[in-house]
């Protein structure tokens, strides 16, 4: 008897496959992402994708830790997770090395992380992210900078400022009008922030109501949601200092500022920010800010001040695709694929194989001896190659090979035994 066949196995709910052609997309965009952090000096580097839970415990936002990871155990019953996000790695990995580090330093990093949150448009369970940090200044130009690497990032993909603003708050400044200005006693602080970090979700009128709940008085709590909702015209000293900096590049354009941007993460300390598409998007595509006391936290004897961002893949490739500005792959495929005549011509096509991909073309071989040439032509059309080489029976005689061009849609014999020039025909590098 039979058995049945198998189902297929789903995809893990929220996660992405990644095709070639879809993989070639992630690839353009960490690229210009790269880009953009290296025009201002910033390294690449990368950490574990596993972490043990203590990192994040009291430093990351309470919410991510306690409901959106993935948790496991390791041999010895200690917690592990599949990282959230990378700024406590980060302030680990420095710590560690605190005497070493030449400050001011400037890192980033594309990697892939992981949280257990409601899948939905722009936002998985598994997605890529950019992170941009600069570390050892206190500088208002570091939050700037920062800043303005993102701004460098939008323009790189063609977005204007009518598609995407970024809001910028000081969150001390915050802190210090609500418990002084606002009376708002300094044990409610924390429950109030997080309550403002909700508001453009919830409204006005329910953000009055989850105040009272946090034990502000109805009265202070309108006052509360007013005072955020003010337009800023005399924005605290490190505010202005930012904008300042942006205008000398003609940056500000980007930015908005808005005190009602918190941010829900317990490690930052001054400035925040978080970009905004504009458009059927209407939700935040990245943020960022910044965290003066997460190396000592970690164990580090220093303080180094830092200020950072995290740009997700997901949600500005939504933005990207509603603006037609996705940024275009390389094209696909090999540069050539050398055929196979026959069973004789096979050792000729595997040699000269190898010697193009010595001087750098990338060569697809034909594998099977007897599939007819019509049938490896037509691979090579289906899988992007731009050229087809042959040796027939006819160019082993000649001493020559055929090339068909197959964008152009044309061919041509040229000397096999020059093996240099062959390549740089084909887009190779014969000094190689």
């Amino acid at each position: 008897m039979l058995d049945k066949a198998m189902a297929p196995v789903p995809r893990v709910r929220g996660t992405q496959d990644f095709y070639p052609e879809d993989w070639a997309q992630q690839v353009a965009l960490r690229e210009v992402m790269l880009a953009a952090g290296g025009a201002f000096g910033y390294r690449e580097y990368e950490g574990p994708a596993i972490e043990y839970l203590d990192l994040y415990l009291g430093k990351s936002s309470e919410e991510i830790v306690t409901g959106q990871t993935f948790r496991i155990q390791d041999r010895d019953g200690k917690s592990l997770l599949l990282r959230p996000e990378l700024t406590p790695t980060l302030a680990r990995m420095v710590a560690a090395r605190e005497q070493e580090i030449p400050l001011p330093a400037r890192w980033q990093s594309w990697g892939q992380f992981f949280r257990y949150e409601r899948p939905q448009r722009g936002r998985g369970r598994s997605f890529f992210q950019w992170n941009v940090d600069l570390l050892g200044s206190e500088s208002a130009h570091a939050d700037a900078e920062v800043i303005q690497v993102a701004c460098a990032l939008f323009s790189a993909l063609g977005l204007q400022a009518a598609d995407v603003q970024i809001k910028v708050n000081d969150r001390a400044a915050l802190e210090t009008e609500l418990t002084g200005g606002l009376g708002v006693p300094a044990e409610s602080v924390r429950g109030v922030l997080q309550v403002i970090d909700r508001l453009d979700k919830a409204g006005a009128e329910r953000t009055c109501v989850q105040l009272a709940e946090v034990g502000l008085a109805p009265g202070q709590a309108e006052e509360v949601v007013a005072f955020v909702l003010a337009p800023v015209t005399d924005p605290p000293e490190r505010l202005a200092a930012i904008v300042e900096q942006l205008a000398i590049t003609g940056r500000d354009r980007y930015v908005t500022l808005d005190r009602g941007i918190v941010r829900g993460f317990d490690y930052y300390t001054g400035t925040v920010f978080e970009a905004w598409a504009a458009g059927g998007l209407r939700r935040a595509i990245f943020g960022g800010g910044r965290y003066d006391d997460l190396t000592r936290q970690v164990g580090g004897k220093q303080r180094v001040p830092g200020v950072g961002m995290a740009v997700g893949d997901m949600a500005l490739l939504e933005l990207l695709r509603e603006r037609d500005r996705v940024p275009a792959p390389a094209p696909a495929g090999p540069d050539v694929l050398v055929t196979v005549f026959g069973a004789e011509q096979q050792p000729a096509s595997a040699r000269i194989a190898d010697r193009l991909r010595r001087r750098g073309v990338a060569v697809e071989l034909a594998l099977d001896p007897g599939q007819r040439l019509e049938r490896q032509l037509r691979h090579a059309d289906r899988t992007g190659a731009r050229h087809a080489l042959i040796i027939g029976p006819d160019e082993a005689a000649a001493g020559t090979v055929l090339v068909k061009n197959l964008t152009e849609r044309r061919q041509e014999h040229l000397p096999a035994g020059d093996i240099d020039a062959l390549a740089a025909h084909l887009g190779g590098n014969p000094a190689a």
